[in-house]
């Protein structure tokens, strides 16, 4: 083997892959564009996808690493990878009427990140703003983990939150830890704003909401429900 063809072997290895994997997925996602969902067909109005997460709180997660150990992806149902969990949507049943679906280029539209993630240490927080219904146990579970879940791993995050001395009443925004992980007596801790934004962003953390074109098939497609 020359020299030559040795290059030209190495360049095609690496650029290859470089052109389908990076590429060509970019280009693609620069064309797309939010769709409207028919009414005659989809039987809802409104576009798809409705609404972008929140901005300001996304630069939080970031920062913080969140990504390092949440992915914010559910891949295709016929991997046997996901699918058929309770509480990933915005169906709450324990069987949803129809799989969960996996995600779409088109649900990260007005996202300045597609924060797809590294590993699911965590959770998968895709379709979060679904399940997550009480924020003040959202601010415990961040401020102090291993308070809401003994067994947690996640890191505490209560350099957002201000711990201050109590003066008068206790401020209605003070998170609520049980005794064995309360502050000093006369403290209470209060979420910054960079706590509560971070707090909306993942209350907006919504991808499951129905595909243009493809509500009626999978309408048809879903298994139906148990009798009870």
């Amino acid at each position: 083997m020359n020299f030559r063809t040795f290059i030209l072997g190495l360049a095609a290895s690496f650029g290859l892959p470089w052109l389908l994997l990076i590429v060509v997925p970019a280009m693609k996602y620069q064309s797309l564009a939010p769709v409207a969902y028919d009414k005659e067909k989809d039987g809802m109005d409104g576009i798809y996808p409705p609404a972008p997460v929140n901005g300001q709180g996304q630069l939080v997660y970031v920062r913080e690493g969140c990504n390092q150990c949440h992915t914010q992806m559910i891949r295709p149902v016929q991997l046997g990878l996901d699918g058929w969990y309770k509480g990933w949507g915005q169906d709450q049943e324990a069987r949803p009427a129809a799989p969960v679906r996996s995600n779409r280029l088109e649900d990260y539209l007005g996202e300045k990140y597609a924060l797809l993630g590294v590993q699911r240490i965590g959770p998968d927080l895709a379709n979060a703003g679904w399940r997550l219904t009480d924020r003040a146990k959202v601010h415990q579970h961040l401020f102090s983990p291993k308070s809401v879940h003994d067994w947690s791993t996640m890191p505490s995050y209560a350099h957002l939150y201000k711990v201050q001395k109590i003066q008068g009443p206790p401020s209605d925004r003070a998170i609520k830890l049980p005794k064995k992980f309360a502050l000093p007596a006369g403290y209470e801790a209060v979420p910054t704003p960079e706590a509560e934004v971070l707090v909306d962003y993942l209350f907006s953390l919504k991808r499951d909401f129905p595909v243009p074109g493809q509500i009626a098939p999978v309408a048809a497609a879903a298994p139906a429900p148990a009798k009870k």
